[in-house]
C-alpha cells in the first residue's frame, strides 16, 4: 500500500482528475498529500493519461479525433473543443499505418480542416446505420 504524506500547510491537498484527452472531469479526487516544494495542488489537473468515462465511449465506438490547436505542445495539447469520432477502416484510410492500433488522436486545427471535419460541434450524435454521416460519429 502506498504511503501519502500530508502536507503541513494543505493536509491531504486534495485535486479533481481531468481526462488527458477530452479536458473533461473524470470525477475523481486525487489525494496527493505533500507534493514537491510543499505548494498546494491545482483544483483541476490531469493526473494521468487514462481515458474518461466517455472518451472510453467513443474509443470503442472507433478513433476518436480530438481538434488542437496548431503547433500546440503534443505533451499539454491545447483542445479546441471539438471530438468527432470516425469509423477504424476510415481513420487508417486517411492516417495509413500512423493510427494503427490507436483509438484517439489529436489533429492540428489545420488538418482538421483539410479533412473537412465540422467546423462546429453542437450535438454529439450515434452512428446508427453502417454508412451514417460517411463513418463520422458526431
Amino acid at each position: 500500500m502506498k504511503k501519502i504524506r500530508i502536507s503541513k500547510k494543505y493536509g491531504l491537498n486534495p485535486s479533481m482528475s481531468v481526462c488527458f484527452l477530452c479536458g473533461g472531469d473524470k470525477n475523481e479526487i486525487i489525494i496527493p498529500g505533500m507534493l514537491k516544494g510543499d505548494i498546494e495542488a491545482p483544483r483541476k489537473a490531469v493526473w494521468n493519461k487514462e481515458p474518461c468515462d466517455k472518451c472510453k465511449e467513443y474509443m470503442n465506438m472507433g478513433v476518436m479525433l480530438i481538434s488542437v490547436e496548431n503547433k500546440t505542445d503534443q505533451e499539454n495539447p491545447y483542445r479546441t473543443g471539438k471530438i468527432v469520432v470516425i469509423k477504424v477502416d476510415a481513420a487508417e484510410k486517411i492516417f495509413g499505418d500512423s493510427i494503427k492500433d490507436k483509438r484517439a488522436a489529436f489533429v492540428e486545427d489545420e488538418v482538421w480542416d483539410k479533412l473537412g471535419l465540422p467546423k462546429e460541434i453542437e450535438e454529439k450524435k450515434e452512428c446508427e446505420e453502417e454508412n451514417q454521416n460517411d463513418g463520422i460519429v458526431i
